[in-house]
């Protein structure tokens, strides 16, 4: 069964910034030149925008994430849990509501999901937090979810834990790692090139023309498992709700017909992060290119 741990979704525009740009990082130890933020060195993720670092376990492994989310692992062998899952971004409540904004969702899944706790806390640098307990039902068996909310530059970052054991202090210590990482988060320039194909992206989103979008995406598109057709198919169902979109840029590495870059998405008012993601020069026009990784579910 497909893993419950699912964060809200504020309207379905929330979901832009999977079709587009979702972040998504590999096992792989670093080899290569590629950013921090584009790839993952195992036991540590690392967001783009808003910038900041968790880290777990090095021999959890990455799972498909759901199209909300940022990034989930879990931990290696049979079922889904114990498990993980970093989910940054605009959310219409401060920190000390968001339990009962996050129970919606979850009672979508289990009509009996209780509230075990709900309490401040704060991050190990004094950053404020919101301390949520779940529990709740999958197949017939106890949930427990551990959410731990914070908030940097408007956007609600949620992290959560999940377990079919009660939460100790090493899952909970998975997402009191988290670590804000300042002067990262402001807007930097990219080449004249590449800010046209990201003004070109956000004229063709508004344009409501999906044909339009979808030339600013390579055939050889990959991200996390995810292909170009499935990336239209989910963009058919959502373009038609963009009155504005703005990609606003906040780390760019560039490597010849091949680039990095992090930042945040704006739709229709609100930021939603892009996470690390690459794009590729082909036929002399840049595309969206994806994190090129299959992830087996």
């Amino acid at each position: 069964m497909k893993k419950l741990i699912v964060l809200p979704l504020i309207t379905a525009v929330m979901l832009l910034t999977w079709g587009s740009v979702a972040p998504a990082h590999g096992q792989d130890t670093a080899k290569d030149d590629k950013p921090t933020f584009y790839h993952l060195i195992p036991g540590t993720y690392v967001n783009g925008w808003p910038r900041f670092t968790i880290h777990y376990p090095k021999d959890w492994v990455e799972e498909p994430h759901l199209p909300q989310e940022a990034f989930r692992a879990r931990a290696p062998g049979p079922g889904h849990h114990p498990d993980f899952a970093v989910t940054p971004d605009s959310l219409p409540v401060p920190l000390d509501k968001v339990a009962g904004f996050w129970m919606s969702y979850f009672k979508a899944i289990d009509k009996d999901v209780t509230v075990v706790s709900d309490k401040p806390s704060q991050l190990k640098d004094g950053t404020p937090a919101r301390e949520v307990v779940y529990q709740m039902v999958e197949n017939g068996a106890p949930l427990h979810i551990f959410a731990l909310g914070t908030m940097k530059g408007g956007v609600v970052v949620a992290t959560v834990v999940g377990s079919t054991t009660k939460i100790g202090e090493d899952l909970k210590g998975i997402l009191y790692s988290l670590q804000y990482e300042p002067g990262k988060d402001e807007l930097v320039e990219v080449p004249p090139d590449i800010r046209a194909f990201l003004d070109k992206f956000s004229s063709d989103m508004v344009s409501h023309d999906i044909a339009k979008v979808m030339t600013c995406y390579s055939d050889r598109y990959l991200d996390s498992g995810t292909k170009k057709g499935e990336v239209e198919r989910f963009w058919k169902q959502l373009i038609g709700s963009i009155t504005s979109s703005e990609v606003g840029i906040t780390d760019f590495e560039g490597t010849g017909d091949k680039a990095y870059l992090t930042g945040f998405h704006s739709v229709n008012g609100l930021r939603h992060p892009l996470g690390g993601t690459s794009i590729i020069r082909e036929n002399g026009e840049w595309k969206w290119y994806g994190n090129q990784r299959e992830i087996v579910p």
